[in-house]
């Protein structure tokens, strides 16, 4: 599997993992959260099919970073009231699979040109982004939490 397959498969991938920790989370800014990661992905999925078909891709840049630094914001706020009953390894999971990723796109901009270039730069930039955000959504989640890694309670 080259790189390009590799990155197609993990945004396939991604999709299907972010939509069950959506429904999952049992916050609905995180939920929101993930829907929007849900859309990167299948932009950046049908975005890296184009290009396997022959097509010239552009990917505009994605809302999710403001979207969700509004939704954390306005959490963070509310700490104490959130109640989280998921797993918390999830979040580093996913935090490994976007790092992963990021570095794999990276790898392709470097072996590409023009327009690939930039294409695969702004995939590897909205993983980074995603991986950001899931950083600052697993330590709201343990600030609420008694303990690191500790599971919030709003009883």
């Amino acid at each position: 599997m080259d790189s390009r397959d590799m990155a197609l498969r993990k945004d396939g991938d991604a999709r299907g993992y972010y939509e069950r920790c959506g429904a999952e989370a049992g916050i609905a800014g995180f939920t929101s959260i993930f829907r929007m990661f849900t859309e990167d992905e299948t932009r950046h999925a049908d975005a890296l099919r184009a290009l396997q078909d022959g097509a010239r891709v552009e990917l505009p840049a994605s809302a999710t970073l403001d979207g969700a630094r509004r939704i954390l914001r306005r959490l963070a706020v509310q700490e104490g009231d959130l109640s989280f009953t998921g797993d918390l390894g999830c979040y580093k999971s996913a935090m490994q699979f976007e790092a992963v990723s990021a570095r794999a796109c990276g790898k392709l901009a470097e072996e590409a040109s023009g327009w690939e270039r930039e294409l695969f730069l702004r995939i590897a930039a909205d993983d980074e982004i995603h991986f950001t955000l899931l950083e600052e959504m697993h330590e709201l989640l343990q600030v609420c939490g008694e303990e690191p890694g500790g599971m919030c309670d709003a009883g």
